[in-house]
């Protein structure tokens, strides 16, 4: 339902197009796309659905529940999961057939109190400089020696670009220098050579991949930019809409909204959005944000509620009237708004906007509309 007209517009054919295109730029390598935390906002079943029948080969997501919403829509192809898993979860991942990451001694020890026949496939995690999950390469060499020792099953090894959506960082090579010689000696301990991966997405709009068989794709397949120094040339695949629902006129020495941060010095027109910080409109973007109304962007003024802000509409030619089209992020005649302008606003980045739009917002999916 869309009581109040709200609701997120994810465009597919742009989202097909975003995928053939990175599947392109990083050949021989295949693209591993990401979709975690429900697609980034976007919609994971959806999304999977379109990867799928496009032709990605593998995808990736953060915690075990989102891999098995995965399989019960009907995903087939393969599944890595990033993050811890409880053991007495683990023999789920079997079941479902998805890859689980390894990433240290104390959880080699865990698993190997359970039958190998319920153990799924694993990937090791090798750190290089992100300093999360994982060890350094020489001891990932160890652990991976230990598995092997164990029966367990490592089908590949992968790490993460700490820098990459920084221009010229030095650490990107380094950390492409460290995998190399993981994979290298793994090679050597096992005579196998480990399928692997290291590029996110600013690292697969700006490294080469000849070496490696996959690259992690997951801002940029939403067209979305890595970093303000990394422009992925793609384009957006979600708009979010709502609507005007109260106009009226405000005077001199009235105050907005909680706290009444912001005060009227002259005669004013404003509109209600019934959007609030419960649908991912954030607090932040009290006297900051703005939307886009009758193709002219309106300020937000005062606290942004729970479920409702106010926005200026003096300016516009015609007061708006309950119902019209309001425009949060995307394109209304030659108006635009980003996600990346609200995150600046916000003091935050894309990946936190998209992933902020609550559930209480449905997503529409359709092919062919623009941003």
């Amino acid at each position: 339902m869309k009581s109040r007209r709200t609701f997120v517009l994810i465009d597919l054919s742009a989202y097909r197009e975003n995928l053939l295109y990175l599947m392109n730029r990083v050949s021989p390598a295949k693209l591993m796309a990401v979709v975690k935390a429900d697609g980034y906002g976007h919609g994971a079943v959806e999304l999977a659905k379109v990867a799928q029948e496009t032709g990605v080969e593998s995808l990736a997501v953060a915690f075990l529940e989102e891999g098995i919403q995965l399989r019960e829509a009907g995903i087939e192809i393969p599944i890595l999961v990033f993050n811890y898993v409880d053991l007495s979860l683990v023999p789920l991942a079997r079941k479902n057939r998805l890859t689980l990451t390894l990433y240290s001694p104390a959880q080699l020890d865990e698993l190997s109190r359970l039958a190998l026949n319920i153990l799924p496939g694993f990937q090791l995690v090798v750190d290089t400089g992100m300093r999360r999950l994982g060890q350094e390469w020489r001891e990932s060499i160890q652990l991976y020696e230990r598995a092997i020792e164990k029966g367990i099953s490592v089908e590949g090894a992968y790490s993460h670009f700490a820098t990459a959506d920084e221009r010229d960082s030095p650490l990107v090579s380094r950390q492409q220098e460290l995998f190399a010689k993981f994979i290298e000696e793994a090679a050597r301990v096992s005579g196998v050579k480990l399928l692997n991966h290291i590029s996110n997405s600013a690292g697969v709009l700006t490294q080469k991949h000849d070496e490696r068989d996959f690259v992690r794709a997951g801002i940029s397949i939403y067209g979305l930019q890595p970093s303000v120094d990394v422009d992925t040339n793609l384009r957006p695949i979600l708009q979010w809409k709502t609507c005007v629902s109260f106009v009226k006129k405000i005077y001199p020495g009235y105050g907005v909204s909680y706290g009444q941060t912001f005060v009227a010095e002259r005669e004013m027109i404003v509109a209600t959005i019934p959007v609030g910080y419960a649908d991912g409109y954030s607090r932040k973007l009290s006297n900051k944000g703005c939307v886009i109304i009758a193709g002219r962007r309106c300020p937000v003024i005062g606290r942004v509620c729970m479920d409702q802000f106010v926005v200026d509409v003096t300016h516009l030619e015609d007061s708006p009237v309950i119902g019209d089209e309001v425009v949060i992020i995307g394109r209304q005649l030659e108006e635009r708004i980003t996600a990346e302008e609200l995150a600046e606003w916000s003091g935050t980045i894309n990946y936190e906007i998209t992933c902020a739009i609550s559930h209480r917002v449905p997503r529409i999916y359709s092919k062919g509309e623009t941003i």
